[in-house]
């Protein structure tokens, strides 16, 4: 074939189709498209862009933090993770509620410190260190979560580098957050002066 018999051809044949789908393969397309069109992936995905931490992410990286959590149901008085346990996840309430308790070195008691409903999460530490655990978790009632194991995540910040920076920054504004407010918390005892450990 001489090459104005191929310049024929190419002029012949259909123009390429614009844009990220234009550039896949039919069967790579037909995929994202199912992908994209599955009623419950769009829910999570509504669901994960209320979430503080993920609001700035763009749709690809969203959808890739989404397909890399799993969902595990809690019976009320099951424990999430205990305190001094090493972390490995960070967890997202999708329906239910969790309190964390934190043992008081005084009393050796456990004593609640927080409350989390739909829409909060809890355990974020682990993105930032791999530290046990400062306090315990457990579900007040049967409580469905969305769990993002730490693993994951450094998939995640390896593949799209941009996207864990944006999260991490969102942890950062808000742990810098709570350390201004409570800052602002007056000191209720002498006991509370010393160090944590």
């Amino acid at each position: 074939m001489n090459s104005a018999d191929l310049s024929a051809d190419l002029l012949e044949s259909p123009a390429p189709r614009r844009g990220l789908l234009g550039r896949m393969s039919a069967r790579v397309r037909a995929s994202v498209e199912q992908f994209l069109g599955d009623p419950v992936h769009r829910h999570k995905i509504r669901f994960f862009r209320g979430i503080l931490l993920f609001k700035d992410l763009g749709r690809w990286d969203l959808a890739r933090l989404v397909n890399r959590t799993m969902e595990k149901t809690y019976a009320p008085g099951d424990v999430v993770f205990q305190e001094g346990h090493l972390g490995r996840a960070f967890f997202i309430v999708a329906e239910g509620s969790v309190e964390v308790l934190r043992r008081n070195p005084l009393t050796d008691v456990f004593e609640p410190v927080a409350k989390f409903g739909p829409g909060d999460f809890f355990g974020e530490m682990v993105l930032l260190d791999e530290l046990p655990r400062s306090a315990t978790c457990r579900a007040l009632e049967t409580t469905r979560l969305h769990v993002l194991y730490k693993d994951h995540f450094d998939l995640l910040r390896a593949q799209s580098p941009r996207a864990a920076a944006l999260i991490l920054h969102a942890l950062a504004r808000l742990l810098s957050a709570r350390l201004r407010r409570e800052r602002r918390l007056p000191r209720l005892s002498c006991a509370e002066d010393r160090p944590v450990q």
